[in-house]
């Protein structure tokens, strides 16, 4: 069997839902009647989750710290009126020299920037790696460049705090770039979606992104395939409203 090592940081997502039946009076927004609330594991525990729906297990090295991402949804057009972080860093990794990373086929990171890993600890961890798959809010340079692949999405990669001379030169069959309803794109091929995609809602889309191509890749070791399956997955997902997993049977 396969090991996963899924290192990161993690969150309790909040979905608060309700009705809005008329306007505040005393500003110019719209007032919620909570209906019901949902929690689900976020950030890198929404990967987590996302690989378990495929089949597959995992541990997972993240903090003990609470994060919590509050969203205040109108359920009847699934918009999301309000988000509130209480946005905490956290405490930075201490026991990367202790792990044997020789006993994973797959390392996957999953890394918000909430301090728990920095660009060292990245560093140390892909080029441990025997294979690494990266989604990070942190800026592209050369720390990732034993990383196996990279993904990320257009706004993170129009980011201009980027090494752009070293992305063009250096990542062209490692950084795989998510487009929203467009697909995604790697090594100056645009990959679309098997099929039209309604859009409900795009919670959780990139981490069920990174979670399907990192896992479909573990067993096929085809980049064309994996990217066009991580299409299929993020598409079944943001056809539903809420946080949703793919279909094991797609794997």
């Amino acid at each position: 069997m396969n090991k996963i090592l899924l290192i990161g940081d993690n969150c309790t997502d909040v979905f608060i839902y309700g009705d809005c039946y008329r306007l505040n009076p005393e500003a110019p927004t719209p007032v919620l009647c909570e209906s019901h609330r949902i929690e689900n594991s976020g950030m890198a525990g929404n990967v987590l989750k996302n690989i378990q729906a495929l089949g597959f297990d995992a541990d997972f090295l993240t903090h003990d710290e609470e994060i919590i991402k509050m969203r205040y949804i109108d359920k009847k057009s699934n918009y999301i009126l309000l988000r509130i972080d209480n946005d905490n860093y956290v405490k930075p990794i201490h026991v990367l020299d202790a792990l044997d990373f020789s006993n994973y086929d797959i390392i996957i990171i999953s890394d918000y920037d909430k301090g728990f890993l920095d660009i060292r600890d990245l560093e140390f961890i892909l080029r441990k790696s025997k294979l690494s798959f990266i989604d990070t809010k942190k800026s592209i340079d050369v720390w990732v460049k034993n990383a196996s692949f990279i993904k990320i999405n257009e706004a993170e990669y129009n980011n201009p705090e980027n090494n752009f001379n070293f992305i063009q030169n250096e990542l062209k069959e490692k950084l795989i770039i998510t487009l929203g309803e467009l697909g995604a794109s790697y090594n100056e091929k645009l990959y679309k979606p098997p099929k039209e995609i309604l859009v409900r809602d795009v919670v959780g889309a990139g981490d069920t992104f990174l979670a399907a191509i990192s896992c479909h890749y573990l067993l096929h070791k085809n980049i064309d395939d994996t990217i066009n399956f991580a299409n299929l997955c993020a598409g079944q997902v943001v056809n539903k409203k809420g946080i949703a997993y793919p279909d094991k049977k797609l794997i």
